[in-house]
Order: structure tokens, then C-alpha cells, then sequence
């Protein structure tokens, strides 16, 4: 599936389940792929990608920032999404590197990178 492809097939995390997937992704450090389960469909397919934008490390409620940027949290089962403007964790390292004029407003063109990397 080429980047993009498939941004009809993404959805919304549930309004009910907003909470708990919050829970779920604040809890981790793990990187690109986390070992909980999917709040919405139970599978153990959750991940999450930071674009970093602008450095500008900082200390804010306690945690260390790298800067602002974007994040993505999606279940590649389900395929809910979560797709936000914030600050960047200074544990964020990955090895995934998504040309970022793929990028849209779905994790489509990343997932498909970790796809690629399989």
C-alpha cells in the first residue's frame, strides 16, 4: 500500500476509550512499538511515532523535553489513530526515518515504513 492509501481505512480512537488509550501510551517508554494491549480491540499491535520539529529542551511538570513536534499512536489491527501537535520525550530515539513530506494526518505513511522494515 503506497503512504497515504489507506487514510480512509483509519479512525478515530472512540470518545469512551480516549481515557484508557491515553492511560496506555503514557505509561510507556518502550519506543515505536508497545507490549500492552489495544484499548479498543485487544490486540498487541499499538504504536507510536514522534516527528521532531524544533529543539528547545526543557523541564516541564517534573520531565525532561526534547522540544515540539508531533506524535502518532495507532493500533495496526484496528487501525484507531491518534494524531497530536506537544512536546517531544527526551527517551524518544527511533530508528524509523519517514520522509516527512509523507506525512498526513493518519499514520499511514509510517506505518508503512515499519511494514517495509519487517
Amino acid at each position: 500500500m503506497a503512504a497515504g492509501d489507506g487514510d480512509r481505512q483509519w479512525r478515530s480512537v472512540p470518545d469512551a476509550l480516549m481515557s484508557a488509550w491515553g492511560d496506555v501510551f503514557d505509561a510507556s517508554q518502550e519506543g515505536e512499538t508497545l507490549s500492552a494491549p489495544c484499548p479498543v480491540c485487544g490486540a498487541t499491535t499499538l504504536h507510536r511515532w514522534f516527528d521532531r520539529h524544533r529543539a528547545d529542551p526543557r523541564i516541564i511538570a517534573g520531565l525532561p523535553w526534547w522540544g515540539q513536534g508531533s506524535q502518532w499512536q495507532w493500533c495496526s489491527s484496528c487501525r484507531c489513530y491518534l494524531h497530536a501537535s506537544g512536546w517531544v520525550p527526551v527517551w524518544w530515539e527511533t530508528a524509523i526515518e519517514v520522509d516527512p513530506s509523507t506525512l498526513t494526518h493518519t499514520p499511514a505513511p509510517i506505518e508503512d515504513v515499519i511494514e517495509r522494515m519487517r
